[in-house]
């Protein structure tokens, strides 16, 4: 795919759960396509290297409530740089642009701190937690 799209090959191998996620969002995209910006797993695209170094999602239209969920993932050796930060600050700005969405929601595992550091870096904050996992809430103020 990254060749067809005249970016550079990364030769990364994507783990189990992203092709479960991918072929989740795939699925729903076909179910759905007049949503499918709503349903589609957007890469992630570092511009200098013009190259995929991760994923980013919305799992569906607002709901009942109001709220959108998403996920991310960034490649290991692109963290703590900020780009999983940019992406969801960009992804937030254009969920709130839909009069419907009140809330973006996220989870992490309780031991992912750079994923908690995204979220609080983006305005989340955490509303519930299990003994694996916290919940995350962005309000659009």
């Amino acid at each position: 795919m990254e060749s067809e799209l005249g970016l550079s090959v990364s030769n990364t191998i994507l783990d189990d759960e992203m092709k479960y996620a991918m072929k989740v969002r795939l699925r729903k995209v076909l179910e759905d396509n007049k949503n499918y910006l709503w349903l589609t797993n957007w890469a992630i695209i570092l511009k200098e290297e013009n190259r995929i170094i991760g994923f980013i999602m919305i799992k569906g239209c607002p709901n009942e409530n109001g709220e959108v969920i998403v996920g991310y993932g960034i490649e290991d050796i692109f963290r703590n740089r900020g780009y999983a930060t940019e992406a969801l600050q960009g992804l937030k700005k254009w969920i709130f642009e839909n009069p419907k969405a009140i809330y973006i929601i996220a989870d992490t595992e309780k031991d992912n701190i750079e994923s908690h550091k995204v979220l609080k870096n983006v305005g989340a904050i955490k509303y519930k937690e299990d003994d694996e996992l916290i919940w995350w809430k962005i309000e659009n103020k």
